[in-house]
């Protein structure tokens, strides 16, 4: 909307009359009909101004219209607004069932994008006039508004979904149950979403608009529509691993760790299908990162995500101690561990690990007893592949105990000449056995 109509909706608002304020609204969607974010005001005016029948007429037509359109998160978004005034609005569960079928047949393969969201430039032939609507009658006024609400002009043709990750992963009920729970937010360009080192109470998702991902104040991403942002804090409960910031005008959707915690209350099994997509992001995000994983084959990759045990540690935390055998190989996934070699006033630092490094290997390829240390240093996830599991992995893969052994050798030798010097040596030299 232009500002003049904002203004003239404010002004009817300072003086409580919503009634008024949605007449001006409803001027400006019967000539901009796909303005999708008029069309959504001039639906909780009109529950405002008293007739809530006639809000959610509007929220069902437009979320069928942008479902029609491809744009199935922004779709979710409408619904998610219709329900947080009508939890149990038997069409609008309806419809969010029918749109998590549309997702999940548009999972797989690579599929047409439809174009981005925008207002229409083309406007509607017969504009109706804010005049014309405060001349009628309160009620015949809300039930016209409520028709110009619901009238969206001719549909044209369908378009192929964009594919929802995580709602795609997720049964009907568990869709629906998360979808009730989540919080819908707007934010303006060069709002902070997610801030590095803080607390993960919560994980995103983007439903309209781009975001910029940065790390130490270096770009990593643009992220789009339908990218899932935060989960690994949020299971893991180490700090945020990079800062998110909007790129331009943001749509999106939160779920925070108390409604996790209810669900796993009430409703356990959706709890953790939601925390095993969780899981499976982690591990897939390692499986592509890590120097570790590089060895392997793709198809190896991906049998390896269930071999793997997901871990949380507090800060302080010796999980690996000098003298003791490794329960098995470790990936840090998030936070930071510390490695200390030797003992009392004879300790030295010999490195900080952060996510993607790899720790235990030379433990758990001579099945003798580490030769440092590693403590984590603040909230650490990590995932351990169990020591006879290791076993078995690089036993049918020569070239992984190729590279491993190699890492070890010279990890044995950097801590041995970091026992005699006082220098940090770097990550890639360091013996995490």
């Amino acid at each position: 909307m232009n500002d003049d109509v904002r203004r003239q909706v404010n002004l009817a608002l300072a003086a409580k009359k919503p009634e008024d304020a949605v007449a001006h609204v409803a001027e400006w969607v019967s000539a901009h009909p796909d303005d999708r974010d008029a069309r959504m005001t001039l639906a909780i005016l009109l529950g405002d101004a008293g007739h809530p029948a006639g809000a959610l007429d509007v929220l069902r037509a437009l979320s069928s219209r942008l479902a029609h359109q491809g744009f199935l998160l922004a779709a979710i978004v409408v619904i998610k607004k219709g329900l947080d005034h009508a939890p149990n609005d038997a069409n609008l569960l309806d419809m969010l069932k029918r749109l998590h079928v549309r997702g999940q047949r548009a999972k797989a393969g690579d599929l047409p994008i439809p174009p981005p969201l925008g207002e229409s430039k083309a406007a509607a032939k017969n504009t109706v006039k804010a005049t014309e609507l405060l001349a009628l009658s309160g009620k015949a006024r809300l039930e016209r508004v409520a028709q110009i609400g619901v009238d969206l002009g001719p549909a044209g043709d369908a378009a192929i979904p964009l594919p929802m990750p995580l709602f795609c992963e997720l049964d009907h009920d568990a869709f629906v149950e998360i979808v009730r729970r989540m919080h819908y937010g707007r934010v303006v360009k060069g709002t902070v979403l997610l801030k590095e080192g803080a607390p993960g109470e919560s994980l995103l998702i983007v439903a309209s608009g781009h975001v910029r991902v940065s790390k130490d104040n270096h770009d990593l991403a643009k992220l789009g529509p339908g990218m899932v942002i935060g989960e690994i804090a949020l299971i893991t409960g180490a700090p945020r691993s990079a800062t998110v910031e909007a790129h331009e005008d943001v749509e999106y959707l939160e779920l925070d760790r108390k409604d996790i915690e209810v669900m796993a209350k009430q409703k356990p099994q959706i709890a953790e299908e939601l925390l095993e997509f969780c899981r499976k992001r982690l591990i897939g995000n390692l499986l592509n990162t890590s120097p570790l994983f590089k060895h392997f084959d793709d198809a190896t990759r991906y049998t390896l995500l269930d071999l793997f045990a997901r871990k949380s540690y507090q800060p302080g935390h010796k999980i690996i101690k000098e003298g003791e055998v490794a329960e098995g190989l470790f990936v840090i996934a998030a936070g930071d561990v510390q490695v200390v070699a030797g003992q009392g006033d004879g300790a030295v630092k010999v490195a900080t690990l952060k996510p993607g490094d790899v720790f235990g290997e030379a433990s758990c390829l001579t099945g003798g007893p580490a030769g440092a240390t590693v403590s984590a240093t603040s909230r650490v996830g990590a995932l351990v592949l169990d020591r006879n599991e290791f076993q078995r992995v690089v036993a049918a893969n020569p070239k992984v105990k190729e590279y491993l052994n190699t890492l070890a050798s010279g990890r044995i030798q950097a801590t041995n000449a970091a026992m005699t010097a006082t220098d940090v040596v770097n990550a890639d030299d360091l013996v995490v056995s």
